[in-house]
């Protein structure tokens, strides 16, 4: 190989393409500011120390994070970009347990980890004498089984490859069957998943006293804030069950691939039962209550837990839990935060507000979990804001992510204390792949729904960012399948156009309109189309339906 075609190769591995000339994931010149976010988006996301590989059972695997949940997470982004997503979330699938769960991490065999396993019940833990490593799952997790799901659905997207997903999908099904019969994570009385009293979905409890009491009592800190059992008192959290809706849902559309209507009818009626029991208990009527009890909660624990605002109330817009008017008035939450400067903060994205005094399991008030700020939760209000009709304030929550990047010397961090102080204790490409999914999905408007973007829905929103003339390719790293699409706007004559083209077989065009203007005429490549209106809070969106594979020039002119 010649030196530049050597270089040049490497480079584009470097990119996560497996060879030249396949589309690669990118937004163009005319996105100005918005590219070079995206831009560095992407060099952090393929440059973390956290993405590396790492061999197991005699076999290679790519990893985002060594936590399955939060590699799982970053897998919402590196799917664009990495040709293999699929090795490191195969390991830990292969080793789910008889029962049905599955191990929340690695840790070599020498690391401070090793004494869990002597605090943990065994169906936690195990040992791989062989790969040198050990595995545990922290007891009082609720989330994994819905998680593996939502991987295994990533990649059957981005990969094209159902056979793939029929070796797996019996484990998956039986990771939510887990879920919803143990009787450590499963509400008879609700029909809802539970957990211990932690903060949201992270993976902590309050301990009666302090940490240093707790320890001079004979106490281990970390049995008291990681373990569950019989006695342990429990609620229902939102999160773990938008997650158990938008898995129920992910697999019945991954039986209808494999043609197993049956199942895929029996997982559909799961979701809605999640999403109807859910919906019922856990709104109070501006968002998601932090936690309904299912056993008192603890008299140490001083919570109004009703009126606690946490985490994943973006994630239950983004998994599609509540209804659009349930969805925006969380977003008016979260936006009267940011107008109200509460607890005089550079931002409204807090892991839970208001936070836990004197301190929740030790962590203060503003810091970590407890009131900390993270783009984890900026970057799916982002994307939530985009697609149910606040678009000016996602776009204020992206410019001011660009502002941190750029303070930060071209570096997102993912956690802060309300002062813009950066913290410690999450993976910083956790919080960068909710704002790459929120560039992807909300600001360009690309979203698959199905797989290979054989049915894809374009809802381009530059008009809202003032940008005029852009163009956009998204791929997926493994199979190169991609959707492109030239936006041009032209103010004086009145016109919008969109010219597609890619592996979709059919495209769903919503175009949003200026504001106050009305729709004159839709054509498609120069003939007349049959369109319709969607009125999404104060935005109006053209939607152009089954428009056909190939390329094609959508106008949509207004007046």
């Amino acid at each position: 190989m010649r030196t530049v075609g050597k270089l040049l190769f490497l480079f584009s591995v470097a990119l996560g393409n497996t060879c030249l000339g396949q589309a690669q994931t990118e937004f163009g010149q005319g996105a100005g500011e918005y590219q070079t976010f995206f831009d560095s988006m992407k060099k952090q996301l393929i440059q973390t120390e956290y993405r590396k590989t790492v061999h197991f059972s005699g076999k290679e695997q790519k990893q985002f994070v060594q936590w399955i949940r939060d590699h799982v997470h970053v897998m919402k982004a590196m799917k664009y970009f990495e040709p293999d997503i699929s090795s490191f979330w195969q390991f830990f699938v292969e080793n789910q347990t008889r029962e049905g769960l599955y191990y929340d991490y690695y840790y070599p065999m020498n690391a401070r980890e090793n004494h869990r396993m002597n605090l943990f019940d065994k169906r936690y833990w195990h040992i791989f004498a062989r790969d040198t490593i050990q595995m545990h799952r922290l007891p009082v997790e609720a989330d994994l089984e819905y998680l593996m799901v939502e991987g295994g659905h990533y990649i059957w997207q981005a990969t094209g490859d159902t056979a793939y997903i029929r070796q797996w999908i019996d484990r998956l099904e039986k990771g939510l069957h887990y879920s919803m019969t143990d009787p450590l994570r499963w509400s008879d009385k609700y029909q809802l998943v539970k957990r211990g009293y932690t903060l949201d979905t992270w993976d902590f409890m309050q301990l009666p006293t302090t940490r240093a009491e707790y320890v001079q009592q004979g106490h281990d800190v970390q049995t008291g804030i990681f373990d569950i059992d019989e006695n342990t008192p429990m609620g229902i959290m939102h999160g773990d069950n938008s997650g158990m809706y938008a898995a129920s849902r992910q697999l019945a559309q991954l039986y209808t691939a494999l043609g197993n209507s049956q199942k895929a009818t029996y997982w559909t009626e799961q979701a809605e039962g999640f999403r109807k029991r859910t919906n019922d208990l856990c709104w109070n009527g501006r968002y998601y209550a932090h936690f309904v009890p299912d056993d008192p909660m603890p008299t140490y624990l001083k919570m109004d837990q009703k009126n606690t605002l946490s985490l994943s109330n973006p994630y239950d817009i983004n998994r599609g839990l509540p209804t659009d008017s349930m969805a925006q008035s969380i977003i008016e939450t979260y936006r009267g935060l940011r107008d109200s400067n509460v607890e005089n903060a550079f931002a409204e994205w807090f892991g839970v507000y208001p936070p836990v005094e004197p301190s929740f399991a030790g962590y203060l008030p503003g810091s970590y979990m407890n009131g900390g700020v993270n783009t984890i939760v900026g970057g799916e209000l982002a994307k939530a804001a985009f697609q149910h009709g606040y678009e000016s304030y996602a776009l204020d929550i992206l410019n001011r992510m660009m502002a941190l990047n750029a303070k930060h010397g071209g570096t997102l961090p993912v956690s802060y204390k309300p002062d813009g102080t950066v913290d410690a204790g999450i993976p910083d490409n956790w919080g960068q792949a909710a704002v790459m999914s929120a560039l992807v999905e909300g600001l360009a408007g690309v979203v698959d729904l199905d797989q290979s973007f054989k049915q894809v829905e374009l809802s381009p929103r530059w008009l809202a960012a003032n940008k005029n003339d852009v163009s956009i390719t998204i791929a997926y790293g493994p199979s190169g399948k991609s959707v492109s699409y030239t936006y041009q706007h032209d103010s004086k004559g009145k016109t919008i156009s969109l010219a597609v083209k890619g592996d979709p077989e059919q495209y769903t065009i919503r175009q949003l309109l200026p504001p106050g203007k009305q729709l004159r005429q839709v054509s498609i490549d120069g003939k007349k189309s049959i369109a319709s209106l969607e009125k999404v809070k104060d935005s109006q969106y053209v939607v152009i339906r089954e428009v056909p594979a190939g390329t094609h020039q959508v106008t949509v002119s207004y007046r």
